[in-house]
């Protein structure tokens, strides 16, 4: 079992850890600040003792770091990585500003206006694809972005947190909205995202439409 420090404070960018199995592609550690692909969010890159590390994923308990090439390790062997933190902390902040974004497209087209899909985010933009019955009116969108970001500059803290009463289901939360469960990795203020662009995306398939976010 992999000790996730990134769920008690996504701030932290370096980790010292002992290994607890190398293959040739991978090595797993007893505690990793690197966050592994899931929920949409793509898996952290860095550096582990010298070996790059090229994508970080979850199997079962454990996290797998990826290694460039064979992975140069030993069971038991302590080690120092460090994450890829100005990627990673672009997905921060993209990451909480898509969470914003899911909750003004349902302000403004309606609670039908619903995620279709988990979507991807990587440091470069946030693809999220919506449930639409009629065609995407480029001025509402227009509208949305303008509330998010007028949102985002308001400075409102951000609260990523357990639910109460369990040991597993983090919940994400921003005033005026309701709480929202994600595991994934989250800026503590709306200020640190910054502007956003909202644009469309090539089309998904019919009744959705694909919406880019990404930092302006």
């Amino acid at each position: 079992m992999t000790i996730l420090l990134f769920r008690l404070d996504p701030y932290i960018r370096e980790v010292d850890a002992t290994v607890t199995r190398a293959e040739d592609s991978f090595v797993v550690l007893d505690r990793t600040c690197f966050f592994p692909q899931g929920g949409g969010q793509a898996g952290d890159t860095g550096e582990i003792s010298g070996s790059k590390i090229v994508n970080t994923l979850s199997d079962g308990e454990e996290v797998r770091h990826i290694t460039e090439g064979t992975a140069p390790f030993t069971s038991g062997q302590l080690v120092h990585g460090a994450i890829d933190w100005q990627r990673r902390y672009r997905m921060m902040r993209l990451h909480s500003a898509s969470h914003i974004v899911y909750y003004v497209m349902q302000e403004v087209f309606g609670e039908r206006c619903k995620p279709a899909s988990s979507g991807m985010m990587d440091d470069v933009k946030d693809r999220s694809d919506y449930l639409f019955d009629e065609p995407l009116d480029r001025g509402k969108l227009a509208m949305v972005e303008d509330r998010v970001n007028h949102l985002i500059a308001s400075g409102m803290p951000i609260t990523h947190s357990l639910e109460p009463g369990s040991e597993e289901r983090l919940l994400w939360a921003v005033t005026p909205f309701p709480p929202m469960a994600c595991g994934g990795t989250h800026v503590r203020n709306t200020a640190e995202i910054g502007r956003v662009s909202l644009k469309r995306g090539s089309k998904p398939g019919k009744g959705r439409e694909r919406i880019e976010l990404t930092l302006a």
